[in-house]
């Protein structure tokens, strides 16, 4: 069976521990990593795919965790695991000591942070928006400034003045849905073709690319990385964005940016520009990141209405594939307009796309024959017998989004039950970390409730059994902001299991929790 996943180029990024992280990376972690022989996971450029296997080391566990016990290691097996794991970290270690002698040298701003006060939105027209006092949050007083021996310092930026408004045009649907269907109408012209989103609009390949080529642009982030092994080093990314307002926003993929300390834009021209995050969201995979264009004119790319897509219509894909290929275009058809699937644990309704998608492509704008934007790439179907599947977001589900992201900086209504999870996929790592034998979601902060702990292995969550925090969110997608969960925990250090009830709060983002 293909696997569908995020069309990104990010490398691995970090957990909410960074210790946990580099306590798993050093081989305290059970896990096989793989990739493909060109460098490329099926995750996309640069990050490789790892398929970890669960274990617990006695039997017993508590009810829902799931593990086996292990049998013991011969002598001659511990010595030949032993002389392997000296020579695999040996050589981790060179390769990573080669990669940061190799790094350039980072003087880049990190992503903003400030706070919208108002936007108006003019029936899926214009979209204006302004913020409180137009300066930033000190993210170095929030965060602070970063550096090693190994790599220059990274620059917090901490005054960036937005822009008062953001002007994005949107058309309106074209055609009703008389039978409440949730599609188009369908509807022919005069010599009986069927009509659609270009709504006889029609132009050709070229013209299209002609008009819309400049509104596309290549993303590259740096993300500041630690290691117990090196201290801190720089990892890159790439994936693309489209300018979606003359004032400098652009929207791209939560993917492409989520954790990155630097985002810089590379405009058709060969200029580059510091970005700064204006807000995302990891359910829908969008993001907006704004740059200043002092005194640029941008190329605006009109956003178009996904509701009047048909099977079959003409699309052309722009976006900048591998990473060092911006401005790269390929065509198709739009596949399927509502299809179904689960990217990373996500459930998404996205279009199915014919034409080709390749990592680096993520983010990057999906268009009509009109030369309107009408989605943004986000994944494709990796496999070698699979061609021709690859899938981008509505821009009407991208449109309400990037509307609450300019005004809030983030969606409202999400529901919380306040804990932060850290999942762990090694026994050991639990012992050291949290006390206990067992893999699964462990809780490492409660916000709302005082009657759950650091190192408390979460077992269910109203009756249905998880072991990672996707299982989690994947419950709560479907709940509200006050509704109330019951948390089933097994606490190792009393060795009982206990409920705990939580009533549920709103999400907020940890960019903007940084910055408060």
């Amino acid at each position: 069976m293909s696997d569908i996943n995020r069309n990104d180029s990010f490398d691995e990024q970090n957990d909410i521990i960074d210790n946990i992280n580099s306590a798993e990376a050093s081989g305290e972690r059970e896990n096989v990593y793989t990739a493909d022989g060109d460098g490329y996971s099926m995750n996309g450029q640069g990050n490789s795919e790892w398929t970890t296997f669960h274990s617990a080391e006695s039997a017993g566990q508590p009810s829902g965790s799931d593990g086996q016990k292990r049998p013991p290691l011969s002598p001659l097996s511990a010595v030949l695991l032993s002389v392997s794991v000296l020579m695999i970290c040996t050589a981790v270690l060179l390769v990573t000591f080669m990669t940061i002698g190799q790094r350039e040298k980072n003087d880049g701003e990190t992503s903003a942070e400030s706070e919208w006060e108002s936007v108006s939105i003019d029936d899926g027209v214009t979209t204006e928006a302004s913020n409180s006092d137009g300066t930033q949050t000190d993210m170095a007083e929030a965060l602070g400034t970063q550096s090693t021996d190994t790599q220059a310092a990274v620059e917090w930026q901490t005054d960036v003045d937005f822009p008062d408004k953001a002007t994005i045009i949107k058309t309106k649907p074209l055609r009703a849905d008389k039978n409440s269907d949730g599609r188009a109408d369908v509807e022919t012209d005069a010599a009986g073709n069927l009509l659609t989103s270009a709504d006889g609009n029609v132009n050709t390949v070229a013209t299209v690319v002609s008009n819309v080529a400049d509104s596309v642009v290549e993303i590259r982030t740096e993300t500041v990385t630690n290691s117990s092994w090196v201290g801190q080093y720089v990892m890159t990314g790439a994936g693309s964005g489209v300018i979606i307002s003359k004032e400098g926003y652009i929207v791209t993929n939560n993917h492409v940016i989520e954790g990155a300390d630097n985002i810089i834009v590379r405009m058709t021209d060969g200029s580059e520009h510091a970005a700064y995050l204006v807000g995302s969201d990891a359910d829908t995979d969008i993001a907006v990141i704004w740059i200043d264009p002092d005194g640029m004119t941008l190329t605006v790319a009109e956003l178009g209405c996904s509701f009047d897509l048909v099977v079959g219509e003409d699309i052309i894909a722009i976006g900048n594939p591998l990473g060092s290929l911006g401005g790269t275009v390929t065509d198709g058809i739009i596949s399927a307009t509502a299809r179904n699937i689960t990217i990373d644990g996500t459930p998404m309704t996205l279009l199915q796309i014919s034409a080709p998608i390749n990592p680096g492509n993520s983010g990057g704008g999906l268009f009509n024959r009109a030369g309107q934007l009408i989605g943004v790439v986000n994944a494709k179907c990796s496999s070698e017998e699979v061609e021709g599947l690859g899938f981008a977001i509505p821009i009407d589900t991208a449109y309400d989004v990037i509307s609450e992201l300019i005004e809030y900086r983030y969606v409202r209504g999400k529901a919380s039950t306040g804990l932060t999870v850290v999942d762990v996929t090694s026994s050991q790592t639990a012992m050291v970390y949290f006390g206990s034998r067992y893999v699964g979601a462990y809780v490492y902060a409660s916000e709302y409730t005082d009657e759950l702990a650091y190192g408390d292995l979460i077992i269910s969550v109203d009756g249905v059994e998880v072991s990672t925090s996707d299982d989690i969110n994947d419950i709560l997608r479907d709940m509200s902001v006050g509704d109330k969960v019951t948390v089933s925990v097994y606490r190792s250090s009393t060795n009982e299991q206990f409920d705990v009830e939580i009533t549920l709060g709103e999400y907020i983002p940890e960019y903007l929790e940084a910055a408060a």
